[in-house]
């Protein structure tokens, strides 16, 4: 197994935790640059219908599981399965931490079939953002981002990433619980998040493309790409860190006890181990402060600003849509981002060389004159 940590105190400490705040105290203190937690935005009872509502609705249609195991040199061998979204449930029951199963679903949301689901959904992730253009919406449907249905059993682990885009990601928990870690991005005068990007040795995944015509042929053209790196953060777990029946069990006998056991546990790196090349970079890039832990439960929505490295983990079984967002506060880097994968020798309009967009109703104009930029290349 990828070389433990144990004694290391820069590894053997709890991280520290992602604020949780209520939607009013938001809307009165914006917090656009960091992760932050906004909690029960929804009632139990009603992320409890809206999850039924979501496998009710959404429970026939065929899905690619991934099934991960790990083997006892420490390699992962990744199998996928052709599963019904309700199969995909049987499967995150049987889930462990060396034997998990994980699915990210996009386009189906939205669907002819998931109109008024969809619409809460989009009502609930807009709720910090009254009266905000969404600049996603001038987008044509082809390339516009799609939200995403995200079934993770207990040990399931997504990569370490950035999203693309430079947008304002969003992530609704609807059922169990989600451990997050974020990387803090150095100050500029440290290399900002090139030094990141460089520390875990990142590589570019594109993202958001679609054929075109150039020179009579049919060519794809990239608006957006992320990062990703082959890291974790989740590689080992002691061998007592409960497993998700430990935790069901906990939380019906006390919610309260439950709630605060796996914050603490999710956020102690000695309990729940980085992998030893993830532990050296993380030094590298900040000995203070290595990650920040979120503990997201259902019924909280989570917003993860531009610039963001993250990982999630599945303590036990959850469901999840993830979202995205553009507006006035992420606007220009959106705007950059696109520019600077789109190869152009046109000169930029004004509009799109902006720092920052500080008036509603601009979105529009800006999203036109970005595409007819980004798609009208020069082919000389």
């Amino acid at each position: 197994m990828d070389g433990l940590v144990t004694t290391d105190a820069f590894m053997a400490s709890r991280q520290a935790a992602v604020p949780r705040i209520t939607l009013d105290e938001f809307l009165a203190a914006p917090v656009l640059s960091r992760p932050i937690i906004i909690r029960d935005i929804v009632s139990p009872e009603d992320i409890e219908s809206l999850a039924d509502d979501l496998l009710s609705t959404l429970g026939k249609e065929q899905i690619q599981m991934q099934h991960k195991i790990k083997d006892n040199d420490g390699k992962t061998i990744t199998e996928i399965y052709d599963v019904s979204m309700f199969e995909s449930v049987e499967y995150m029951m049987d889930s462990e931490h060396d034997d998990s199963f994980f699915a990210f679903v996009e386009g189906l949301l939205p669907s002819s079939t998931t109109t008024k689901l969809h619409k809460k959904l989009t009502d609930i992730r807009e709720a910090p953002y009254p009266q905000q253009e969404d600049w996603f919406d001038y987008f044509p449907e082809n390339i516009r981002p799609s939200d995403a249905i995200i079934l993770a059993g207990e040990g399931a682990v997504s990569t370490l990433h950035r999203d693309p885009f430079e947008w304002t990601g969003t992530s609704l928990c609807l059922e169990g619980v989600k451990i997050w870690r974020f990387i803090p991005t150095p100050a500029t005068a440290d290399g900002g998040v090139a030094k990141v990007d460089k520390e875990l040795q990142s590589y570019r995944l594109d993202s958001i493309a679609w054929e075109q015509e150039e020179n009579q042929q049919s060519v794809p053209l990239v608006l957006s790409a992320g990062w990703q790196s082959d890291m974790t953060l989740y590689d080992s777990i002691d061998e007592d860190f409960p497993t998700a029946f430990e935790w069901a069990s906990m939380e019906e006998e006390n919610n309260t006890v439950f709630r605060n056991e796996i914050i603490s546990q999710g956020s102690d790196s000695s309990r729940l181990r980085p992998s030893s090349v993830a532990s050296d970079a993380l030094k590298s890039i900040d000995e203070t402060t290595p990650f920040v832990t979120a503990t997201q439960f259902a019924g909280d929505l989570l917003l993860i600003p531009a610039h963001c490295w993250h990982q999630t983990y599945a303590p036990v079984p959850s469901i999840a849509v993830a979202s995205q967002r553009c507006g006035i506060s992420d606007g220009a880097k959106v705007v950059q981002h696109v520019i600077d994968l789109t190869t152009n020798d046109r000169t930029i309009p004004d509009i799109l060389q902006q720092r920052e967009y500080k008036e509603e109703g601009i979105g529009k104009q800006v999203v036109a004159d970005l595409l007819d930029f980004a798609i009208n290349r020069s082919t000389a």
